[in-house]
């Protein structure tokens, strides 16, 4: 697998930046996981709206979809000229139902996320647990042949993303609060400690701190991390792409 991060801020961008937003490409096709604000922009720079194999909503928080319906002008168009010729699948959680019924249309085919219900999207067996979030929230494990990606999407410290994220290769893993910041109460969110906990507790082989504050101390938080997680902890690089 590769994987390209178009975006890793929390709640709002930073300027030229995008919130949470991850590309995903396999052998045999390519995914987008989650789709922020400033999300479309990057998008564009790597693939075309009918390449996508399918778009994972891990939850229906405006920082994980607000470029969704741009997405959508795009499925729209594609289909009009003959560049696409299906809907978009869009696999996204059931609540909260009038948010998720904005999504509906004739340029996308909406697929509820059900616990113990995976899915496969361009040859990846994809799986969900419900994290501990404000909203339904997901975390994603994707699995492609021998290796596994593990997004934690938002949440605050759970038992079940521990087990979700067991021996992952690359585990995405939200760290919003940060000592100093005032971006979040931090209601349904972690610090990098704890995100650094639950790597090491589920043996992952390598971290990447995402959903980030505009205002955080990242040195601290790296530090913070790897004071938990022995492996490697790093921040977001939008430039490179990961390959597994």
């Amino acid at each position: 697998m590769k994987i390209k991060i178009l975006g890793y801020w929390g709640g709002y961008p930073a300027a030229d930046g995008a919130t949470a937003g991850f590309l995903i490409q396999t052998g045999e096709g390519q995914l987008l996981l989650d789709c922020g604000s400033g999300v479309m922009s990057q998008l564009a720079k790597y693939t075309r709206v009918e390449q996508l194999d399918g778009v994972i909503l891990s939850h229906l928080h405006y920082d994980h979809m607000a470029d969704i319906g741009i997405l959508q002008y795009a499925a729209t168009g594609a289909l009009r000229n003959g560049r696409m010729n299906r809907r978009l699948p869009i696999y996204a959680p059931a609540e909260p139902a009038g948010i998720l019924n904005t999504l509906y249309g004739d340029h996308s085919e909406i697929v509820h996320i059900e616990e113990e219900q995976p899915i496969f999207v361009a040859g990846a067996k994809i799986e969900f647990v419900p994290v501990r979030h404000t909203i339904p929230c997901y975390a994603v494990k994707i699995t492609y042949g021998e290796k596994v990606i593990v997004y934690s999407a938002d949440t605050s410290y759970c038992e079940s993303l521990i087990d979700i994220a067991q021996n992952a290769d690359l585990f995405l893993c939200e760290a919003t609060i940060c000592d100093g910041s005032v971006h979040t109460s931090g209601l349904g969110h972690m610090n990098a400690h704890q995100a650094g906990t639950i790597a090491s507790k589920a043996n992952v082989k390598k971290l990447i701190l995402v959903h980030l504050p505009g205002d955080g101390d990242f040195d601290s938080m790296l530090q913070s991390a790897s004071a938990a997680f022995e492996g490697p902890v790093e921040l977001p690089d939008t430039a490179h792409v990961y390959t597994l």
